[in-house]
């Protein structure tokens, strides 16, 4: 067969009647798990069936996760506002989760949809709430667009859900990181005793961040784990509701000392780094971000060449930003260290780790895709199909075990993940084999409903890669109860622990003997899988939110120097304002590619491009530190600046910070003209020269942007090194040069 894509779709020839007698009866005998599996195939089907969906929320209630119940809750009351038992089955869910004082006020919005409602009567009572007169009983009021911990300014944790909500926009059903990124923070809004827990995103026209109200945040994670389809009406809807939010709410105003903690990533947004720098500087901002691997360091020829120089140019900023970093695992901890000596050897940036040895039970249902519902045996392999995943050595493994058993001994690999990048050898060899496309399956966009069936259906579970940073797919299949085999490197002798299988890395004939034994000695997989149901179980997702807050609060205890102070430039140094900063060989992070962000202060500059960056009107300021042991004496501070289309005029002067500034000069520059400017000052030991560059007007450009004069590169001498200063004009002024 081709390479199949599945959405997760129920079987055309399926009756929804069906469906929702057989959900109902499993409701009937307390099977809640089953019950809730067959109720989310039935919404698939009608998604605005609001009364399903408060049957779907009971019965996840029952099977022990009211945060999904309320979730559940929280979509009907959207669907039907006015309806009192929704508001009543909401405070259930919230008490529950120990949230009283919500619990007390749907309880009320209940009794007063419904006087006679004996048992919202009964909650509040039992709740030892105020008479009921005392109260006020108006209806709830629509989700906020701002959360109130925000409006008081009393949040200490910052969520930055920006990559996530980007994701989203182009996708549904979640990987890896989305999944630790969703379950982390509904755990963390959910949970009492963290403070106050806030969600945003980063808008980076604004270059400000955002605030979510949780309540949108939380239904937007629950949608995108109930299916794949992003052309889902309430999926659609849910996301034009963020955001609208986001596009009307206020700049986010930053509490003193809160932690901004990013799970996901950042190094595709524009200027993110500067928007941190600004917010350390003025509230005292903590940045924490989650370092979940540095594969595109380690492993550069299995990702894409911008994602290996977005990612050095990240980590490089990372280092010159974070105060501290989570890790996933020791192994992405060590990685870190490593790199991050190279670039500072004199900097220790607190580095935590986080194992995402972290799996709820399988509650959800689901049903398995048309190919298997026969009951035909199958082995799982979750993971983007792409080159580090190096599906190529699976499928030349099933072909040599197909060769050498037969078709009908081998079981069926599915391969379930999005397509990704560089997978052309493997998909080549499944498209040329016809015993491959007989036995490979390839499914796409599979919600987590029926990966959960997925897991539970198969025999065992393959995980390779050529690295990892930790491996989620492995803990779920130890959550799931099935004997993961995995290669024996990286992080995931953490995520497999002793419960796993290993093979050596890239060993076609390893891998076969081990595939051999897991599927022809079935008393090999029942003791592999005995002492797996004897190992310690997975962790909840509360358990690793709550070991980020410690972290974060430990990580509270110290402070690093700010951004500009780990950072001491030599006389003499060419530093270019520009992308694409090669500058050793490799793709390592190097110093100059934070330098480049790190010089530009204050806001009125535009982001960097690959030519060099623009100043904006008003004031723009270059600050460069200098090494401590720096002579005072005269210097020269060079600039190679660019013109727009248009002729501009600006005012420029450089000086000390804390000391004297020189008089500002006026300089007017033809359309499009390259010129160098010089300048004079008297240094001091150790100090940081600040460049000011003014204009009261700018230039318009195509894409609207207003800006004034461009810079490409600027270098700090001292007046008497004829060297440095020849060799900089020497650079910056002859296109090419060819040294003999």
């Amino acid at each position: 067969m081709d390479i199949m894509t599945w959405s997760g779709a129920t079987d055309a020839a399926t009756d929804p009647d069906e469906i929702r007698a057989r959900a109902d009866t499993l409701r009937d005998d307390r099977a809640w798990t089953d019950a809730a599996a067959a109720y989310a195939t039935f919404l698939r089907l009608h998604p605005k069936a609001w009364s399903i969906r408060v049957q779907y929320g009971h019965c996840l209630k029952e099977a022990g996760d009211p945060h999904a119940a309320l979730l559940a809750y929280r979509e009907a009351e959207r669907q039907c506002p006015d309806d009192s038992d929704i508001h009543l089955q909401i405070g259930h869910a919230l008490k529950l989760l120990g949230r009283q004082e919500e619990a007390l006020e749907e309880y009320a919005r209940a009794l007063t949809l419904d006087p006679a409602s004996e048992a919202a009567r009964g909650e509040l009572l039992a709740l030892n709430a105020e008479p009921i007169e005392a109260r006020s009983l108006m209806p709830a009021s629509p989700l906020p667009m701002v959360p109130a911990e925000l409006r008081t300014s009393s949040c200490s944790t910052i969520f930055d859900a920006s990559d996530l909500l980007d994701y989203f926009r182009q996708n549904r059903a979640p990987t890896g990181i989305q999944r630790v990124q969703t379950n982390v923070i509904r755990e963390a809004l959910a949970a009492t005793d963290m403070g106050g827990v806030a969600v945003v995103a980063f808008d980076a026209a604004g270059g400000r961040w955002k605030p979510l109200a949780p309540a949108l945040f939380l239904r937007l994670a629950s949608l995108s784990c109930e299916g794949s389809a992003v052309d889902d009406p309430a999926w659609r809807a849910a996301l034009q509701t963020v955001e609208e939010a986001l596009r009307e709410a206020p700049p986010l105003e930053i509490p003193p000392r809160a932690s901004l903690i990013n799970l996901g990533t950042s190094w595709w947004i524009p200027d993110y780094m500067q928007a941190v720098r600004r917010a350390q500087a003025r509230s005292g901002l903590r940045y924490i971000p989650f370092v979940h691997d540095c594969i595109p360091l380690l492993v550069p020829e299995h990702c894409s060449s911008g994602l290996v120089d977005e990612f050095a140019r990240w980590f490089a900023s990372v280092c010159m930003h974070a105060d501290a970093v989570l890790t996933n695992s020791e192994c992405t901890r060590a990685d870190f260290r490593r790199a991050q000596r190279r670039l500072l050897p004199g900097l220790e940036i607190p580095a935590f780790t986080i194992p995402l040895d972290a799996a709820e039970p399988l509650t959800g249902g689901g049903a398995l895709p048309p190919l298997l519902r026969s009951g035909r045996p199958y082995v799982l392999f979750v993971g983007t199909i792409e080159s580090r995943k190096n599906h190529l050595l699976a499928f030349n493994a099933w072909l040599s075990l197909v060769r050498r058993h037969g078709a009908e001994a081998v079981p069926d690999l599915v391969c379930v993940g999005k397509l990704g990048w560089l997978a052309e050898a493997a998909l080549q060899l499944h498209r040329n084999s016809p015993e491959l496309r007989a036995k490979v399956h390839m499914l796409h966009g599979v919600p987590d409903t029926e990966l959960s069936a997925l897991y539970r259906g198969c025999l065992f579970t393959l995980y390779n890669s050529f690295y990892e940073g930790w491996g989620l797919p492995v803990t779920e299949s130890l959550a799931a109860g099935k004997v993961p085999l995995v290669p024996d490197h990286s992080s995931l002798r953490e995520a497999g622990r002793d419960s796993a299988v290993y093979f050596t890395p890239q060993s076609e004939p390893d891998l076969v003997a081990k595939l051999e034994r897991l599927i022809f000695e079935p008393g090999f997989r029942a003791e592999r899988e005995a002492a797996l149901a004897a190992a310690p179980p997975p962790r909840r997702w509360a358990d690793i939110t709550a070991q980020i807050q410690a972290s974060v609060r430990e990580a509270g205890r110290s402070r690093l120097p700010a951004p500009r102070a780990r950072l001491a430039c030599r006389l003499g140094e060419v530093h270019a304002l520009h992308l694409h900063l090669h500058l050793q060989p490799g793709p390592g992070p190097s110093l100059a590619m934070a330098i480049a962000d790190l010089l530009r202060d204050g806001e009125d500059w535009h982001r960097l491009e690959d030519w060099g960056v623009w100043t904006s009107p008003g004031q723009s300021v270059l600050r460069l530190p200098m090494e401590p042991e720096a002579e005072a004496g005269r210097l020269r501070v060079y600039l190679e600046l660019v013109a727009p289309p248009e002729a501009v005029a600006f005012r420029i002067r450089v000086g000390m910070q804390g000391g004297t500034s020189m008089p500002f000069r006026d300089v007017r520059a033809a359309a499009g003209e390259v010129l160098f400017c010089m300048l004079e000052l008297q240094a001091v030991a150790g100090g940081e020269i600040e460049v000011e560059i003014e204009a009261d007007r700018g230039v318009m450009l195509p894409d609207g942007r207003q800006v004034g004069i461009g810079l490409r590169s600027l270098m700090a001498c001292r007046r008497d090194d004829l060297a440095a200063r020849l060799d900089y004009l020497e650079r910056a002024a002859l296109p090419r040069m060819v040294a003999a």
